[in-house]
């Protein structure tokens, strides 16, 4: 099923192995990572070992490039942000809030990345605080996206494509099961305290 679904970058991936993967990573390609899991998982071109290092060392090149680019060519990086000012916006209101966590995690994040590195790129964020932040996410990156294809395959590139690109939606149903988990707990924490004092009455 998933040759059906990914002929073409599982084509690449077969063929040109490796470079294909590096090429990928730089690129930032989450679904180029799970493929890559998954033929690992089946004994196919790569190890889950190798392609990790190689995923790794393509997104932090990837990762530098455009961090760089923003510092250093501000006005371009302005006029490119400027054609999805919603992007930008929405990057600084979560940098404002978030700081640098948002360089760990904004990979997993669909859509976000290339603004948002060129974002902390212009913002005069220190390089080597960016560097520790970001190979931190990478590494979890990785490992994430390279875990899933290599223990959960077709299913898993199913899930992920829905997730990333509903995440309103995955995010409202979280909250959702989020308040119905409290609402439940409090209703047990209820339970227990009136029980604890009507075993406190006297008979």
């Amino acid at each position: 099923m998933i040759l059906q679904l990914f002929s073409i970058p599982v084509f690449f991936l077969i063929k040109y192995g490796y470079l294909a993967l590096f090429i990928w990573s730089v690129l930032e390609g989450e679904i180029g990572l799970m493929l890559t899991g998954w033929l690992a998982s089946r004994g196919e071109v790569f190890t889950f070992e190798g392609a990790f290092a190689v995923a790794v060392a393509g997104a932090f090149l990837g990762d530098n490039a455009v961090f760089l680019f923003g510092r250093l060519f501000e006005r371009r990086a302005m006029e490119w942000l400027e054609r999805s000012s919603w992007k930008k916006e929405r990057v600084l209101a979560w940098f404002q809030r978030w700081g640098s966590a948002l360089i760990v995690f904004e990979r997993f994040i669909y859509g976000t990345h290339i603004p948002a590195l060129l974002t902390i790129g212009m913002s005069g964020y220190s390089y080597w605080k960016f560097l520790l932040y970001d190979i931190l996410g990478i590494i979890l990156w990785a490992a994430a996206f390279l875990s899933i294809g290599y223990h959960f395959g077709q299913k898993a590139v199913e899930l992920i494509l829905f997730a990333q690109k509903n995440l309103v939606l995955v995010l409202f149903l979280l909250g959702i099961f989020f308040l119905l988990f409290l609402a439940r707990q409090e209703e047990k924490e209820e339970e227990n305290s009136e029980g604890n004092r009507n075993e406190g009455e006297p008979l």
